[in-house]
């Protein structure tokens, strides 16, 4: 059994609210408050669908039982707050690129708990994905239809994200 949490959100969205405004060409301040929601629900969909934080968060990841050896989801990580196995601190490498890999120095271990801090993506790729999918949810608030079918997220916001998106299994 593997659970991930987020215990605190640090950062900040990458999209403001005027970014966004003026994006979609709204001159009112009447859906603002809708709009910062849009935001974050945007926000956390991307971040879902790439597994990666687009917004610096504070983590745990609990595992049963490892081989020593494995991958931290949503990174990259900006640093390791503790790691304990059957409720004793244990001793770490951290590898890759982006910090996401850690070797146990004891190898194979169970009841592992990871705390640790990602440091979030920002760049204009990520923005212009999440204001295509801002402008979706405020222009369609419900399910809407082409033709017959239910439309699902826009084409191109998927493509965006794809060359961010990471498998973690």
């Amino acid at each position: 059994m593997r659970q991930i949490k987020i215990n605190s959100t640090t950062g900040s969205e990458i999209v403001t609210l005027q970014e966004f405004k003026d994006y979609a060409r709204i001159d009112t301040s009447s859906d603002d408050t809708l709009i910062a929601d849009i935001i974050k629900q945007a926000r956390i969909w991307c971040e879902n669908y790439i597994s990666r934080d687009i917004v610096a968060k504070n983590r745990s990841y609990y595992m049963d039982n490892t081989n020593g050896i494995f991958d931290l989801p949503f990174n990259p990580v900006a640093s390791i707050s503790s790691i304990t196995a059957d409720g004793s601190s244990v001793g770490h490498t951290v590898i890759g690129l982006d910090n996401e890999s850690i070797e146990l120095n004891n190898g194979a271990a169970e009841k592992v708990t990871v705390v640790y801090i990602t440091a979030g993506l920002d760049d204009s790729l990520l923005k212009q994905a999440i204001l295509q999918l801002c402008s979706t949810y405020y222009d369609n608030r419900a399910d809407f239809k082409v033709g017959a079918a239910v439309s699902d997220i826009p084409t191109s916001t998927r493509d965006i994200l794809s060359s961010y998106k990471s498998m973690f299994v």
